[in-house]
């Protein structure tokens, strides 16, 4: 394999990544015993300390004067809050700060003698459940945990997927199919790279999903997990709870001009991605050529897009065989493909599945990430990160 290209990577939602993203955990206290609890949670959790300025040791301590105005501005710099609060203060604190329950931090409170821990926002995504156990392990107390999966031994399907490197496509889908299961219907699960069937059937919970073979045998009229990087089925007529959980698999090669626009690339990213029911959380990367790497609308386009970008040398492409070379592009960058060599490329596979599509002054292929590792395997130590102004 040639050597590796340059590449730099993005998120749609970078800034709100960049601050929770975490140094970790943050322990508050209000009272003076409320403070003495703090100081044995945050030790045994390893964890940041915030204590009224009254109460604050002189180091190792972060001393506050008004928690209305310290928790604000700490919320995003953490992972997780844990408060010896009342529930009431902090409630009236995190409610005006959430955001999206995907970045949202958990938030824990428990009361000055340890003895309830509840898990007050962001249970299963944002890890308040499992904290609030932690929590109550470190001081004898009983977690308190409301989830209606949680309370009646069903699967967090949120978390699973999560932790299986799937993507939902509408996330607010999840609360459906969490009500469809607890209303006791079985919900189908089309899965063909079995992506999440052996976890549910390891888990014990088989018997409240049935897997269809195929999308033929996909019912319109069931709830149902689409785990797929093709796109699930497009309704009108209001359907039911239907979730698609996308592994991030597939990448893009790219073909553009100078001074190409950020709109017009994520508008034909989008419009190939429907024209062939691919699934656009799927995408992971896009490659082009080193010609454009200082293109201000294709590092705003990737930003936008949530994925990362890589940029080959020439020669590196023009030593990929394709299926539509061209003269045009040998005259203009050094090489006869652009988009289908760099997706080849960034997938170390040999095959696409959507070979070059032709825009307005852009052209785009596909292909699925090769099982081997694929794009994981690039390393350039020159990678830096796009910015993302929202």
């Amino acid at each position: 394999m040639p050597a590796e290209p340059f590449s730099s990577s993005g998120s749609l939602f970078a800034d709100a990544q960049a601050v929770v993203s975490p140094r970790g955990i943050a322990v508050w206290a209000l009272t003076s015993r409320g403070s003495d609890l703090a100081r044995r949670v945050a030790a045994a959790l390893n964890a940041t300390l915030f204590l009224p300025e009254k109460y604050a040791a002189p180091s190792g301590e972060l001393p506050f004067r008004l928690f209305s105005s310290a928790f604000p501005k700490n919320f995003f710099r953490f992972r997780h809050h844990v408060c010896v609060a009342a529930s009431g203060i902090v409630v009236r604190c995190v409610g005006p700060l959430l955001r999206d329950k995907t970045l949202d931090p958990g938030v824990v409170v428990l009361d000055q003698e340890g003895r309830h821990i509840v898990s007050l926002v962001g249970g299963h995504l944002g890890g308040a459940n499992d904290m609030a156990r932690k929590v109550a392990r470190i001081t004898g107390g009983q977690a308190v945990i409301t989830t209606a999966t949680d309370t009646a031994g069903l699967p967090a399907l949120d978390i699973l997927a999560r932790e299986s490197g799937l993507v939902a496509d509408r996330p607010e889908r999840f609360a459906a199919l969490a009500a469809a299961l607890l209303d006791g219907e079985i919900v189908q699960v089309l899965d063909p790279e079995d992506c999440l069937w052996t976890r549910l059937r390891e888990m014990g919970s088989g018997e409240l999903f049935e897997r269809v073979p195929d999308a033929g045998a996909w019912r319109d009229d069931r709830p149902g997990l689409w785990v797929s990087w093709k796109r699930p089925p497009v309704r009108t007529d209001g359907d039911p709870a239907v979730l698609g959980l996308h592994p991030r698999c597939l990448v893009a090669g790219l073909g553009c001009h100078r001074g190409v626009s950020a709109t017009s690339i994520t508008d034909f990213v989008h419009e190939v991605f429907d024209k062939y029911g691919l699934a656009l959380p799927s995408l992971t990367a896009l490659g082009t050529v080193q010609a454009r790497s200082a293109e201000p609308g294709l590092h705003a386009a990737v930003a936008a897009l949530g994925v990362d970008v890589a940029f080959f040398p020439p020669d590196q492409l023009q030593a990929v065989r394709t299926p539509n070379p061209s003269e045009t592009a040998a005259r203009l960058v050094g090489t006869k493909s652009v988009c289908e060599a760099a997706a080849l490329l960034l997938a170390r596979t040999e095959s696409l599945i959507v070979a070059k599509t032709k825009g307005a002054d852009l052209t785009l292929a596909v292909a699925l990430l090769d099982d081997s590792g694929g794009l994981c395997q690039f390393k350039d130590p020159f990678s830096v990160s796009v910015s993302v102004s929202k």
